[in-house]
């Protein structure tokens, strides 16, 4: 057998891609098989690979790399709902022609700081007990902002936090951030 792709075990992509493959291309026998690792930290991390018979490798691997190009969405987040719903409610009002990721990311500001001014003069308890209702939604705008700009760039949102996580990791070890709220530039 020869691997054409990896993902994480606990994505859910690799059921939908191999379904799709499965069902439009059954001259090929697509597989799935499953491989434990560790992470560049040493953690155990399991994957689920995409394999074909290696006699079938080279149109298995053309027909991939078209669906690739084509956009097939072989990506998916546990935002892609909530996307959807946020992108559906803007396409009903005709409001893309006006999300430019410059113009997102200033109105991810503005209502960022719209969050702000809540806390504006007051302590943060007495914000939390007066406020919270605004805080909430406030906070929505923040994250509506940020899902939108994440789908105009077509990032995926969850890898892209995971992967900043895995970065702040190492920035911030546990045994030298621990109760600290130093940068990690100054440990």
């Amino acid at each position: 057998m020869e691997y054409l792709d990896s993902f994480n075990s606990d994505d859910s992509r690799i059921d939908k891609i191999v379904a799709e493959l499965r069902e439009n291309y059954p001259e090929i026998d697509w597989q799935t098989q499953w491989s434990d690792d560790e992470d560049i930290q040493g953690n155990p991390t399991s994957y689920v690979s995409l394999v074909v018979p290696g006699s079938q490798y080279e149109e298995a691997e053309q027909i991939y790399q078209e669906l690739k190009e084509e956009g097939f969405d072989f990506e998916t987040s546990i935002f892609d709902s909530l996307i959807e719903e946020i992108t559906e409610f803007r396409d009903e009002r005709d409001w893309k022609q006006f999300h430019n990721p410059k113009d997102l990311a200033i109105s991810l500001s503005l209502e960022a700081s719209e969050l702000l001014e809540n806390f504006q003069w007051k302590s943060s308890d007495e914000v939390v007990v007066d406020k919270i209702d605004n805080i909430t939604d406030e906070i929505a705008d923040v994250v509506i902002y940020a899902l939108l700009i994440a789908d105009e760039l077509d990032i995926n949102l969850e890898k892209a936090i995971k992967d900043k996580l895995s970065k702040n990791r190492q920035k911030y070890p546990v045994e030298k951030s621990y109760g600290n709220n130093k940068k990690y530039t100054d440990f």
